[in-house]
């Protein structure tokens, strides 16, 4: 009898385990899981990032590159969205970006998870959920993940002590997990960690394709002082200006500040540095991403909005402005979508005889009305 005790109590204590790891388990594939988007008639083809930098290939950091070809020369647009993917507007920007964009002039490439394997993970002991719902209009749900600002550690391990970019930049200590931050190791290295191999494909992409124009969106904690702002590479002054211009013709707050020599293995400085492209790096404001906040859910990451950060503002702590009812999903999106529409715009002014044209995105009220609930399209709409 002692000896069927035993059994009974080591498997009680399987069940028990099983009880936690299964739904763990699950949720842990859930992540790795890349959300569909859905491609259009007006897409061209897409291909790898591995195209341009083959050390990617099997791994969990190649990405998808969406191509729109107009047929008619022109310029080229490379949209980057997902370079942190728990900046979520940035993200989804790139994604609606892809789902509506009619391209009438020179192309446009679209990366909407440049840090693929940051979306897998979320921040360890930050209390951070997983996914978020949006739902469309047509009633039916599309689910995301939140992520990470850095490569799943499962991908990339381990972190050095000491690390020098191809830029130039030096990460030490506790600054080295930065290794694993795509927007901190431009131009990239072929021979070097899978993130460093992923700045190197944007960058041979850049080159490859001809790249003239580059627009990478992020979006920052309420402390951050360069919300609202777009940075630009020395290069690109007169295009930022003008965008900058037509943004606040609509009624926005747009700043712009020129990329310092601090800023080496940021995109802003680093691709502008090691290509021809005239490239910027646009910053919204999102609430869930800063220290102050209270329980992430739906009604913080969607509805963006925290009250501990608006009282934060209300007693002079914070100096950007937090409206009472905060800053909306919908909104940062559409800022996100008018901006790409803006650069366009601009460059255009600079550049009319190698031009890019393309239509959905001129109308900002338009777009922060319709929210996500329009412009993402039901997943059955996918091939």
């Amino acid at each position: 009898m002692r000896k069927y005790a035993y059994l009974w109590k080591n498997l009680l204590a399987l069940g028990l385990a099983l009880l936690f790891v299964i739904p763990a388990s699950l949720d842990f594939l859930a992540m790795r899981r890349d959300e569909p988007i859905v491609r259009t008639d007006a897409l061209s083809q897409v291909r790898q990032l591995s195209d341009y930098a083959p050390g990617l290939t099997g791994t969990a950091l190649d990405t998808e590159i969406y191509f729109f070809d107009s047929g008619r020369p022109g310029g080229v647009f490379l949209v980057l969205g997902g370079t942190h993917p728990n900046e979520s507007a940035a993200s989804l920007a790139a994604i609606a970006f892809i789902e509506n964009i009619r391209v009438q002039t020179g192309k446009v490439l679209v990366i909407p998870r440049t840090n693929r394997s940051a979306f897998s993970h979320t921040s360890p002991l930050d209390g951070m959920q997983d996914f978020f719902a949006i739902t469309l209009d047509d009633g039916s749900q599309r689910v995301f993940r939140v992520g990470n600002r850095l490569t799943n550690p499962l991908d990339q391990w381990p972190d050095l002590p000491y690390y020098r970019g191809a830029s130039g930049r030096e990460l030490r200590t506790t600054e080295s997990v930065e290794m694993r931050n795509v927007d901190r190791l431009y131009p990239g290295s072929l021979q070097g960690t899978l993130t460093d191999q992923v700045c190197a494909g944007i960058k041979n992409l850049i080159d490859q394709e001809q790249v003239n124009l580059v627009m990478d969106m992020h979006e920052g904690s309420p402390e951050f002082r360069y919300l609202n702002y777009t940075m630009y590479h020395e290069r690109a002054k007169n295009v930022a200006a003008d965008m900058a211009f037509e943004m606040q013709l609509a009624g926005l707050e747009m700043n712009i500040e020129l990329s310092g020599p601090a800023s080496l293995g940021l995109s802003h400085r680093s691709l502008g540095d090691n290509t021809n492209a005239l490239v910027t790096l646009m910053e919204t404001y999102n609430p869930s991403m800063g220290p102050l906040h209270g329980k992430m859910d739906d009604e913080l990451v969607i509805d963006g909005k925290e009250p501990l950060y608006r009282q934060a503002h209300l007693d002079g702590h914070i100096p950007f402005k937090i409206p009472e009812e905060g800053i909306p999903l919908d909104v940062r999106v559409a800022r996100h979508l008018f901006c790409l529409d803006s650069l366009k715009t601009a460059y255009n002014y600079s550049f009319p005889e190698n031009p890019i044209e393309f239509t959905g995105f001129s109308d900002y009220e338009a777009l922060a009305q319709a929210g996500l609930g329009a412009l993402l399209q039901p997943v059955a709409n996918t091939p």
